[in-house]
């Protein structure tokens, strides 16, 4: 009788791949009226992202703030938006996927080109793609002798969301902001009664023009809360999220008796959450036959694992590089744009942080003008957090930045981070079985097995084609694992 294989359908939603892109994008201004470029905030914002065939279409716009001095050192503000399309290749993509996008913005620089001033702005899209994923695994079949396991997938559920709100305090007398710039962080996360909660802290950069011409910056810490709808949102389930500043729009009011001003900010966040869903499934792990050979094909696949989201908080300081160098006499006005790059690695003695805080230093010369660096200091510390991936979203607080008499530069400041650690999951089952030839049938009517020392029930029944449960009912003294020496006796019935 020939073997008939039963096959099943488990279908899920997974990670498909991660991709990776890069575009440039141009803006020009007059360039007449500038005379020396102070500060550059670009910030790119998403507004499509498509799947198809092989690749990911997306587009967005990048909106530029120049903070410049004029001929006559005057400080002034341009604002400039440019669109953007692009696309990420990947062989894995296609029109029934969801891919979740990251923007950021690279490498700003600018040229003079006649009487134009060119902005340059590298936009660096990370992708990950989710997509329908099925098996086609064997559940058993006739003349089958089968082996079963519970096979563990991790699935994955996308959830995103906004929320809008309004926050205001009071500053020093304010002449016109010039700039800001604002980054989120996720403090906790959980999921329960068909939602999502987020808790977090937006932190707000400023840089104003006060009266009297001169330049300052301030900085806001503002705790939000988000709520998402979600029906998988409920018992245990691993969670993680990302919290991104969409927009936010800020006015100035001012009272001039009382030399204060009262600035009020807008802003939308946008949530992307992911639901680590740990399920299985009963299939085939091992099989053969009485009467035939087998010819067994497996496949497998797998993804990532949420396994913590913790809040980490570390205060770092130490000797900052400046480029270009500035020379001569000067004082420091403002540190704007704060914000850190930070990649986790796998070091001897655990998980580390490692990257660079950066910020855009404006300073002021004996002259009266103003002149502007880049500011760079290394970090490294260790993480508290297990899991051989993980993953972090960084915010830069408080920093603070002095001049040593020996001309070293010094910095410190708080980062906060969300630390997402992930481990590998992979799962195999057999996908395809097909019959060979007739096996060479024993027809003695005793025989003696030696099994090697070690094997279990199941790998015995193998060897010697015989059902387990036939084994153990002919070898009842017999324990497994066998022992080295032992003998397996085996009788057939003589027709």
């Amino acid at each position: 009788m020939s073997v008939k294989p039963q096959y099943e359908t488990y279908r899920y939603v997974g990670e498909v791949c991660r991709l990776r892109s890069q575009s440039i994008v141009e803006c020009r201004l007059p360039g007449s009226e500038i005379s020396s470029i102070l500060a550059i905030h670009a910030k790119a914002i998403p507004n499509e992202c498509a799947c198809l065939d092989g690749e990911v279409n997306y587009g967005g716009k990048v909106l530029l703030t120049i903070v410049y001095e004029d001929g006559g050192r005057k400080i002034c503000r341009a604002e400039r938006g440019a669109e953007f399309f692009h696309r990420a290749e990947g062989s894995a993509v296609t029109p029934a996927c969801l891919a979740k996008a990251t923007l950021s913005t690279e490498n700003v620089s600018y040229r003079r080109e006649g009487s134009g001033l060119y902005i340059s702005v590298i936009v660096g899209a990370n992708f990950t793609v989710y997509g329908n994923k099925q098996l086609e695994y064997l559940v058993g079949g006739e003349d089958l002798i089968v082996k079963k396991e519970n096979v563990p997938v991790c699935k994955t559920v996308c959830v995103s969301g906004e929320t809008e709100a309004e926050d205001e305090f009071d500053a020093d007398y304010v002449g016109d902001i010039l700039l800001h710039s604002e980054s989120a962080v996720v403090n906790h996360i959980s999921a329960g009664a068909g939602q999502i909660d987020i808790e977090g802290e937006l932190n707000l950069n400023i840089c104003v023009l006060k009266s009297d011409e001169s330049v300052c910056s301030y900085e806001r810490l503002i705790p939000f809360k988000m709520q998402i709808p979600c029906d998988e949102a409920f018992g245990r389930v691993a969670i993680g999220g990302t919290v991104d500043v969409k927009s936010a729009y800020l006015s100035a009011g001012t009272d001039e008796e009382k030399g204060k001003s009262k600035i009020v900010v807008n802003y939308v966040l946008s949530a992307d959450c992911y639901l680590s869903v740990k399920d299985e499934f009963s299939a085939v792990a091992d099989a053969f036959s009485v009467d035939n050979e087998l010819f067994i094909k497996r496949s497998n696949d797998g993804g990532r694992y949420l396994t913590n989201h913790v809040k980490c908080t570390e205060r770092v300081s130490g000797v900052a590089a400046l480029s270009p160098v500035i020379e001569g006499e000067y004082t420091l006005q403002a540190a704007v744009l704060p914000r850190a790059e930070i990649v986790c690695k796998k070091g001897e003695r655990g998980m580390e942080a490692e990257g660079v805080v950066l910020a855009e230093i404006l300073l002021r010369g004996a002259d009266g003008g103003y002149r502007s660096t880049n500011l760079s200091m290394p970090v490294l510390f260790p993480l508290d957090v297990d899991g051989e991936i993980a993953e972090a979203d960084c915010i830069v607080c408080g920093l603070n930045v002095r001049r040593k008499k020996n001309g070293e530069t010094e910095a410190e400041a708080t980062l906060k981070l969300c630390v997402r650690s992930y481990e590998e999951r992979n799962w195999e089952y057999i996908s395809q079985l097909t019959e060979g030839e007739a096996e060479i049938k024993n027809d003695s009517a005793f025989s003696v097995f030696m099994p090697r020392e070690g094997e279990d029930l199941w790998q015995v029944a193998k060897r010697l084609r015989c059902a387990p449960e036939d084994l153990q009912k002919n070898n009842p003294e017999l324990d497994f694992p066998v022992k080295e020496g032992e003998r397996i006796f085996i009788y057939r019935q003589i027709k």
